[in-house]
């Protein structure tokens, strides 16, 4: 069965961490996850890359953009080269994520670039993408499988798991779990 086509929305950057876990989960609040868009919390970095974010990327916590319209992902080129070009000057190690998804903006031209194929998951469209993969399998969901990226192999998978949770929420306590703008990424990361 062939993938079902999907919007290529952009790049997330993220702080590099030693995790099994490659997924967009980037909240930074513990040592074992990343930071998205780290510069962004680094206390001398130059705030042109804070207000970018807001303007341009995370749009929809500025401007009350509706659910399932707006992914947090960049898609400007040049913006990621000088985001990068930032990080590697503080030595600030980082993983570029090529972000996919059913929501129509943003839509991104990648250029030519490695790739490797990291899996799929499930998680906020804007913010820091809290994961529901990452959050919620290893406590709640220990019965489904994941990949050595810490991610679903296929989109069959995923919807599985989606409908597991669904029925998860429906049959437990109100805000047992993490209530919010879920979708699905179908993630790469992209070697410059």
């Amino acid at each position: 069965m062939s993938e079902r086509e999907m919007t290529v929305n952009g790049i997330i950057v993220q702080e590099y961490t030693d995790n099994p876990y490659r997924g967009v989960d980037g909240s930074g609040y513990s040592k074992d996850s990343a930071q998205n868009w780290f510069l962004n919390y680094v206390e001398d970095a130059d705030k042109s890359f804070e207000g970018y974010y807001d303007e341009h990327i995370d749009i929809g916590m500025t401007y009350n953009i509706p659910d399932h319209y707006w992914v947090a992902a960049c898609s400007d080129m040049e913006h990621i080269y000088k985001y990068v070009k930032e990080a590697e000057k503080r030595n600030i190690r980082y993983r570029l994520l090529l972000a996919e998804t059913d929501i129509p903006r943003p839509r991104f031209e990648c250029p030519d670039v490695e790739k490797v194929f990291l899996g799929y998951d499930y998680a906020y469209s804007s913010g820091d993408n809290y994961s529901a993969v990452y959050n919620e399998i290893p406590f709640v969901f220990p019965q489904f499988k994941l990949n050595r990226y810490g991610l679903f192999e296929t989109r069959e998978a995923i919807e599985e798991f989606i409908a597991e949770r669904e029925r998860f929420v429906r049959t437990n306590p109100p805000l047992t779990l993490e209530a919010g703008d879920f979708v699905i990424f179908r993630l790469h990361e992209i070697l410059l």
